[in-house]
């Protein structure tokens, strides 16, 4: 499986390919179950450093860096491990397994705990601490947390930088002061696919965007009025691919597999179905099942969507293993040719 997506030159890796959906901008950070949403921007001087699904699937984080300010930002959204429905509920559940956990050999000063409140009126629970020295290492490394939640969520955001001075607050005050968080918020299908694109092109973190394509898949259908403005079946089509795509390239080839079977058993005419399992066939070593498949997939590719090309088998890592198969890779160059005029596909 080598079909990658292209990422597009703006605030955040995309999917670029015409099909995909107008994933939505301001993006949520959402769990794979559960409500609740982080409402976050890439823009500006930060940038994505690392983004990361923990705990099993159930805590999803994207740190940013700021270069210009030198400052670090993270979010978290996890389940509320204790249920106590408070912003210090959250907070407690975690700071002080933050520090506790922390090296032996580091200095820390100035721990506080506070309230904030910030200008729309809600409360932000805060813990912060100064981390003075790591052994005969000075850093002066300004940490500060905020916390929201209710009884099933809780929501953190992470502010750190190094050689802190109080030239930086402000800095430190706005971002927490433009934290939003909703704990009732329901997360779509859009909101799914736009994590599972991120994890796929940006994190090349393939198992952590096959949970959030397989919840994008299975919610697609409540999308009401397609606020993407896809064609619903060219939606389906590109999660379903994306999702095979993301379980084989991170080595789960049944669950790739059964993902196109059930994907042709409901729609036949999609050729990415065939040159998907025709992928999952060569990675197993079998080049008939490869032959067949690609000779289903370029019959129908005519059935492209919109602004789509098939992939060049020829130049298909997964393909490529069955390069030393003399027959077969014969049949495989003959389909870089240009596409004869004939019947209509079907």
């Amino acid at each position: 499986m080598s079909r990658f997506l292209t990422l597009l030159a703006l605030s955040v890796a995309l999917p670029s390919l015409a099909q995909s959906p107008a994933l939505p901008k301001p993006l949520k950070l959402v769990m794979p179950q559960g409500t609740g949403a982080i409402t976050f921007q890439i823009a500006g001087d930060w940038h994505p450093e690392r983004i990361d699904i923990l705990d099993n699937g159930t805590r999803p984080t994207i740190q940013l860096t700021n270069e210009k300010s030198k400052l670090d930002l993270s979010y978290i959204l996890f389940p509320n491990p204790t249920q106590n429905p408070t912003a210090e509920g959250c907070r407690n559940s975690v700071i002080t397994s933050v520090i506790d956990n922390l090296n032996h050999d580091i200095k820390i000063q100035n721990k506080q705990q506070t309230t904030r409140k910030l200008k729309d009126g809600r409360s932000l629970a805060v813990a912060s601490y100064l981390i003075a020295s790591a052994g005969a290492i000075p850093l002066e490394q300004q940490n500060v947390f905020g916390f929201s939640g209710d009884a099933h969520t809780c929501a953190e955001i992470h502010l750190s930088a190094v050689k802190y001075t109080a030239a930086k607050q402000p800095l430190f005050d706005e971002a927490l002061d433009a934290f939003t968080y909703d704990p009732a918020y329901a997360p779509t299908s859009l909101d799914y696919a736009a994590l599972g694109a991120i994890f796929y092109s940006a994190a090349q973190n393939y198992a952590a965007s096959a949970i959030y394509y397989q919840r994008a898949l299975d919610t697609a259908s409540a999308l009401a009025n397609n606020p993407a403005g896809d064609d619903p079946l060219a939606y389906t089509r590109y999660l379903t691919d994306q999702l095979s795509m993301s379980y084989g390239i991170s080595g789960d080839i049944k669950k790739s597999r059964a993902v196109n079977e059930a994907a042709i058993a409901r729609d036949p005419l999609y050729p990415l179905y065939y040159y998907n399992l025709a992928c999952a066939d060569a990675e197993e070593g079998n080049a008939g099942g490869a032959r067949t498949h690609l000779e289903q997939a370029f019959a129908r590719r005519a059935n492209t969507l919109k602004g789509e090309t098939m992939p060049d088998p020829a130049k298909d890592d997964s393909i490529l293993k069955l390069k030393s198969d003399k027959d077969f890779w014969a049949f495989v160059e003959s389909l870089s040719e240009p596409e004869s005029t004939g019947p209509a596909k079907n």
